[in-house]
């Protein structure tokens, strides 16, 4: 889009002009070489290592089916093996998941035209087959690619929990931010199933209950 910008002198409709064309040129490339090492050095990692390896959880990065033999298997090795103690932890049983990486890779190559369509939400119909591998897919979809929303999370608590509501409980301050994170907007939410939730868990009568009564009272009355 920066190239599309520079190379049209136009952004938004507003002309980028200069009176001195070659040195209007030579800040342009200037800044696009800025860019790109800017770039490099932020994802330089981005080619190697564990990030590297969770190209697996991308269709569109699997090679064609003749060259698919060897595909992922010292990837999913590594991402096991660096991930061990999380998966352990959570009841995976790690021994299983390179034997259900090539179950699951064998299954897709039936069909390879799909590849390019399917989700891992449709893949998760071989989960009684495969469910080791699927929970470390689970766990590679879910890596944030930045701190953005954690950061977003901090500010919603600050807000929050304030001077005056500094003694919160964990349980509540974690229910009031995930209703400030994670519920639509005031305009598309639809209180209803919360308020009948409210008013059938009642220990004792609503206030809709007394309004009812004092109604139906006034009209024995009249």
């Amino acid at each position: 889009m920066l190239r599309k910008v520079l190379d049209s002198n136009n952004y938004m409709g507003v002309n980028l002009r200069h009176s001195d064309t070659s040195h209007m040129m030579a800040n342009k490339d200037k800044l696009l070489d800025k860019l790109s090492d800017c770039m490099d050095n932020r994802f330089g990692d981005v080619g190697s290592g564990i990030l590297s390896d969770t190209k697996i959880v991308s269709f569109q990065q699997w090679p064609d089916p003749e060259n698919s033999a060897d595909f992922g298997d010292s990837e999913v090795d590594r991402l096991t093996s660096h991930f061990k103690p999380i998966l352990i932890s959570s009841g995976v049983d790690v021994d299983l998941i390179a034997d259900q990486w090539t179950i699951i890779k064998s299954c897709l190559y039936k069909e390879p035209q799909t590849l390019e369509k399917i989700t891992w939400a449709e893949v998760r119909m071989l989960r009684e087959t495969c469910p080791d591998f699927l929970d470390l897919v689970d766990l590679v979809l879910c890596m944030p690619a930045s701190t953005a929303d954690c950061e977003r999370g901090f500010n919603v608590m600050k807000m929050v929990k304030s001077d005056w509501r500094s003694s919160l409980k964990c349980e509540t301050l974690s229910d009031l931010l995930f209703v400030h994170l994670s519920s639509p907007s005031i305009k598309d939410f639809d209180p209803s199933t919360a308020v009948e939730m409210w008013h059938a868990s009642s220990i004792r009568s609503m206030r809709p209950d007394l309004m009812e009564d004092a109604a139906a009272a006034e009209v024995e009355e009249e």
